[in-house]
């Protein structure tokens, strides 16, 4: 009961100094998030595509990725990353701290003052949160390499993507094993940024230098990492409480008014507006609120221990430069620029908006939800689907014979033990691939690219992914001889992982197209020598798809399962939807196809905010 007081005092001594400084509180987070938005912002951007093309390449991607990130450049980017948030979240603190001690003593500060102090400070604020992001990275060394050697020990035995799907015990253990360790990063993590937590006003009031201000803080704060955490931690739990409650019942009240109405475009559209401007007003109050209330507590710790407050209270001596009023102008011409920009932004994507365009479909892995994935049965079932392209894996076996395979090993679809790379043609014929996925598919096997290719002639396009769970030297220049042989470049594209594998296709043979596979990826994708990028559908931001688009590019995206996000990758401008259920989605297609543009526009607004039922594996 006395610790519940005791937050209580706390919490209720800050929110009262949030009401003495409320507005210019807010007018400092409008400011300090708008110098983030034209500096920081692009500055980590423009940094990082430096360091990608110091590389050799535009963008690296998935495996590429990672051995990016573990290179010096990678490693130099993350640490300027991670310092470059800090800063911007340490100069954040900085004119919240000055406005927080001076509420403490029911004294006000004009925001330009503040945004001045905010400035001289930026050099140190720098060099402290390079430090600190230094700190952070090295801390989780012995964490990266114990995950890692959980997934040597407990995963490698076979494929990851039997571990994925079968998910035998061995997995759920790794699973445990690997978030108890990134469990105790966490709470490291944690207990370092409580540790450092004076670091910001001894830096600023004491007049200290990032390194004096981090051994400083260590001091200060030995032995009181519960009694500084606890309140800390549970204000930010309880603002994410109450932003998630709020944002529920907004959500919730617009879905019952929008099931009411019906399809009024007339109605529609302000309903939809006004419900995601007030969850964004919301969600945004909810944060400043949160920041400048953490920054209160920290600041009643740090005057806690504090000899001279008095002193702290007149520490800050800077004139500032621009009066209020001018700092008001100034901001009310850049909100006018802003509202401006974003009306032609608004404009130029309405005019480029094109509700009724079409979309290509590709069965994933032919049909994999009603057939045994990279099977005949499969490209069968993609063709009676109604599929534009079905996506095959191809790999070669131990006698260099190209076929149809997704993993490196056969434990996932047949229960035995061995790599592809290291059978036989000969031998898989009497391996039974079908059985895993049901009965009537017991006679399934493993087939060729050629076969699938004299089974797609004319009724379907093929997507041909080559498959590298190996340094294999020969598949490509196989897999291309074999399109050309059979004279089918006008009839398929080729995809990979292994950007390489795409520029040697592209010097075999110039006329096929080819696409890269992005999962995650860092750089300039639209500077990538390709033809279309296969994007996982999350990154398929607005954004990218425009500036691929821009650069001549195809989008096709994966794996598109529901019909929420059919809408919004619709509405986006994609090329080509990859998707495990190619008849519903193509049904849907269709019936979109069908509606009036009116309609269209109604359906894309309400699934902003109401959800469609999408197909599931029991309803098929």
């Amino acid at each position: 009961m006395d610790a519940f007081k005791m937050f209580w005092t706390r919490y209720r001594g800050a929110i009262d100094r949030l009401r003495f400084v409320f507005k210019p509180a807010i007018t400092f987070e409008f400011w300090s998030t708008l110098i983030f938005m034209v500096s920081f912002a692009p500055a980590a951007g423009w940094l990082l595509n430096r360091l990608v093309a110091s590389s050799g390449q535009f963008a690296v991607s998935d495996n590429d990725l990672i051995a990016f990130f573990l290179s010096t450049p990678g490693i130099l980017f993350l640490i300027f990353s991670v310092g470059f948030v800090l800063t911007f979240w340490f100069a954040e603190q900085v004119g919240l701290l000055i406005i927080s001690v001076r509420a403490s003593f029911e004294k006000k500060i004009a925001v330009s003052k503040v945004l001045w102090e905010q400035l001289a400070h930026l050099p140190a604020l720098v060099r402290l949160g390079l430090l600190q992001a230094a700190g952070f990275l090295v801390a989780s060394i012995p964490f990266v390499l114990g995950i890692g050697l959980v997934y040597w020990l407990l995963l490698t035995e076979f494929d990851l993507y039997f571990y994925i799907n079968v998910k035998p015990l061995s997995f759920w253990i790794a699973v445990i094993i690997a978030g108890t360790i990134s469990a105790a990063y966490l709470l490291l993590s944690a207990w370092l940024y409580v540790r450092w937590l004076f670091s910001i006003p001894i830096l600023v009031f004491e007049d200290t230098p990032p390194i004096g201000a981090l051994k400083k803080s260590w001091r200060q704060t030995r032995g009181r990492f519960r009694e500084l955490a606890v309140p800390l931690a549970a204000w930010w739990v309880v603002v994410f409480i109450l932003s998630v409650g709020m944002t529920w019942l907004v959500r919730s009240a617009a879905a019952q008014l929008l099931d009411y109405i019906g399809l009024t475009l007339e109605i529609v559209v302000p309903v939809v507006v006004g419900t995601l401007a007030l969850m964004t007003l919301l969600d945004i109050i909810w944060l400043i609120i949160a920041k400048i209330v953490h920054v209160m507590l920290m600041t009643d710790f740090y005057l806690e221990i504090t000899e001279d407050e008095q002193k702290l209270s007149a520490s800050i001596t800077t004139s500032a430069r621009l009066s209020p009023r001018a700092l008001k102008r100034i901001g009310w011409g850049v909100a006018g620029v802003a509202l401006v920009v974003g009306v032609v932004a608004g404009a130029t994507f309405l005019q480029g908006f094109n509700i009724k365009r079409t979309v290509e479909i590709t069965g994933h892995r032919g049909s994999k939800v009603r057939a045994p994935e990279n099977t005949l049965s499969a490209v069968r079932q993609a063709i009676a689907e109604g599929a534009d392209f079905a996506e095959i894996d191809v790999q070669t076996t131990a006698d260099g014979v190209v076929v149809l395979f997704h993993d490196a090993d056969l434990m996932r679809v047949a229960s035995f033990n061995r790599r592809l790379r290291d059978i036989n043609y000969r031998e898989l014929q009497d391996i039974d691939v079908g059985s895993w996925f049901a009965p009537q598919f017991s006679d399934e096997r493993i087939p060729t690219l050629q076969e699938a290719i004299d089974l797609a002639r004319g009724r379907i396009k093929l997507n041909i992914e080559l498959k590298f769970t190996w340094s294999d030297p020969v598949l490509t220049q196989k897999v291309v001889n074999i399109i050309r042989q059979n004279d089918f470049s006008a009839d398929c594209v080729v995809s990979s992982l292994n950007f390489q594998a795409l520029t040697e296709t592209k010097q075999l043979s110039p006329e096929l197209i080819t696409g890269f596979i992005v999962f995650q990826a860092a750089g300039n994708l639209s500077r990538m020598k390709v033809d279309f990028l296969s994007l996982n559908a999350a990154r398929a931001t607005p954004g990218l798809v425009r500036q691929l688009h821009r650069h001549g590019k195809a989008v096709h995206v994966w794996t598109v399962n529901d019909f929420n996000n059919v809408i919004s990758m619709v509405e986006r401008g994609v090329d080509n939807i990859i998707t495990d259920y190619p008849r519903e989605v193509r049904g849907f297609i269709q019936e979109w196809q069908a509606l009036s543009d009116s309609e269209r526009i109604v359906l894309m607004l309400r699934n902003l905010i109401v959800g469609l039922e999408s197909p599931e594996p029991a309803d098929l």
